[in-house]
């Protein structure tokens, strides 16, 4: 990566750090799975905590400096709102914490990034949750070539589980 590149991606996760940072874990179109430190965004003035929540695509600028990928600046393109509701809420973090599992950090996949957009195009059109979760992790793990036949949403969960080495929360779907 150069010293300073201008990114869109999804918001996979983030964590607080000390004081006013935060760790965010993104999967951006041209760079894949990327782990950033984003400086002062805990505090009251900062205009990018809005932009780093779960879920969201942003535009950014990112700042690479001893190793460490820092943001830098941050564009929100869609919070994609309406789909931040009690029913829909878990099924999103459950389809973004099996990327971010599955996903290694720095491995570029345009289809990946496709498919986690056809996953929030999908619910806004307020298809079924489930069947949208399936297909849409049905799809990804066909991409990253872990599955080949069509199966239950059950063995798509346990299949990524496998992979992955932690228990996801199955309360979401059963």
């Amino acid at each position: 990566m150069s010293k300073v590149q201008k990114i869109t991606g999804f918001v996979l996760k983030r964590k607080t750090l000390l004081e006013s940072d935060v760790m965010a874990t993104l999967y951006s179109k041209e760079h894949g799975k990327m782990t950033l430190l984003v400086k002062g965004v805990r505090k009251i003035t900062s205009k990018r905590a809005a932009h780093i929540q779960t879920g969201n695509l942003i535009s950014a600028q990112v700042r690479e400096s001893h190793n460490i990928l820092y943001l830098q600046s941050s564009e929100l393109i869609s919070g994609f709102l309406s789909l931040r509701t009690d029913t829909m809420i878990d099924q999103i973090y459950l389809f973004l914490s099996i990327i971010d599992g599955l996903m290694p950090e720095g491995q570029q996949d345009i289809q990946v990034f496709n498919r986690i957009a056809h996953f929030f195009i999908q619910l806004s059109k307020g298809q079924d949750q489930t069947e949208v979760l399936k297909r849409n992790l049905q799809r990804l793990l066909e991409i990253l070539g872990y599955a080949d036949d069509k199966l239950p949403l059950s063995a798509l969960l346990q299949m990524a589980e496998n992979h992955i080495e932690k228990r996801l929360p199955r309360h979401v779907i059963m």
